[in-house]
């Protein structure tokens, strides 16, 4: 048996709802794609959401949404998966790499404020792993901010949900998300004008003028999916903190991710350790034997594709940390085959130290 590193957690709920769909005779967007719309905006605290069709695609028309054009400087991270890099060339902007901070493992408010030119039209700010970080920083540096939540719906900071601190959010439904449908995206605004630019540009048939557009509809399967595990979203936050507790049990001092903070309130998408002797890839080689799927929590830093970058925290970051499995359909006996081979690495001295 395999271990995996993440399974999605579907139940006859998501069957039956997608057989309601297609017993209907519509599957393209509409009335569950504008329920998916009105449901997660109030869930994030925004007033309007416009489904589109991947995460991706909502990065780009939220650049597009705050106007970032040829040549606009955008700051993002490079502890992240590409698709900011390819958002920000899409619009023909210029991807600016800042480092990462130590403590939540996001965007370094200082480095993203020395990486600030005339040319920056925008931020890129991704609670990465589920895990806040300080965005209220880099909102205050007076630039408009794309607040990137794909990863860490339902998460908060001083009971604030996050989603609701960028100039507009984003969010994902890739099928390893938190709220998994297979692929779409949602925009987040609380401007009239701003929804209304991305529901025009979303789609280019049947209007009026002939300028420009993109067909980037999301359609009601996706939808009622993405609606499906949003309402199981309470569920699925508590199997993760079960197991989470359980991993806490044998290595608390090497948990880097979740951070317990009462003000930084994790959704516990991910549980991302270190063990200071070995590397990541050292780690994941290990675990291979013993039928377990640990990986790293980004393929490759963005920056290391370019000469010229020098992001300490991040190049650390990604030679030492694994992402363990910690996902709601996560079995018993899955949970316990992982603590089993966290003991065998992690030695008798350290168990004796951080076993409660």
């Amino acid at each position: 048996m395999i271990v995996p590193h993440y399974r999605p957690s579907f139940s006859s709920r998501e069957i039956t709802a997608v057989r309601e769909v297609i017993d209907s005779g519509y599957i393209a967007q509409g009335k569950r794609v504008a329920e998916l719309e009105t449901t997660l905006a109030e869930f994030v605290e925004k007033e309007f959401g416009v489904a589109v069709s991947s995460g991706t695609t909502a990065l780009i028309l939220a650049l597009k949404a705050l106007k970032v054009s040829s040549g606009d400087e955008v700051i993002i991270p490079a502890y992240t998966c590409t698709a900011l890099w390819h958002a920000v060339k899409a619009v023909d902007g210029v991807p600016v790499f800042a480092d990462i901070e130590t403590k939540y493992w996001n965007l370094d408010p200082d480095d993203v404020k020395r990486k600030i030119t005339p040319k920056t039209k925008a931020v890129i700010f991704p609670h990465m792993f589920g895990q806040p970080g300080r965005i209220q920083e880099v909102s205050d540096l007076g630039i408009p901010v794309i607040e990137d939540i794909a990863q860490s719906i339902g998460a908060q900071i001083d009971g604030r949900p996050v989603g609701t601190f960028g100039a507009v959010s984003i969010g994902s439904f890739y099928a390893t998300k938190v709220i998994g449908a297979g692929e779409g995206g949602i925009i987040f605004s609380d401007e009239k004008t701003d929804d209304n630019y991305l529901r025009d540009i979303r789609e280019y048939d049947e209007k009026e003028t002939l300028t420009p557009r993109i067909n980037a509809k999301m359609n009601d399967i996706t939808a009622t999916i993405a609606l499906e595990q949003l309402r199981k979203l309470p569920e699925f936050t508590a199997r993760r903190n079960k197991i989470l507790a359980k991993y806490e049990s044998v290595l608390k001092d090497q948990i880097l991710i979740p951070v317990r903070d009462s003000g930084f309130q994790s959704n516990l998408y991910r549980c991302i350790i270190s063990l200071p002797e070995k590397t990541a890839a050292e780690l994941i080689q290990m675990s291979k034997g013993y039928g377990i799927t640990l990986r790293k929590p980004v393929y490759k830093p963005i920056h290391t594709y370019f000469d010229g970058y020098d992001l300490k925290n991040t190049e650390s970051a990604w030679k030492k940390q694994v992402s363990i499995p910690i996902f709601p359909d996560m079995t018993d006996f899955e949970t316990e085959t992982v603590i089993n081979f966290l003991k065998l690495i992690f030695g008798e001295p350290c168990l004796r130290t951080t076993c409660r």
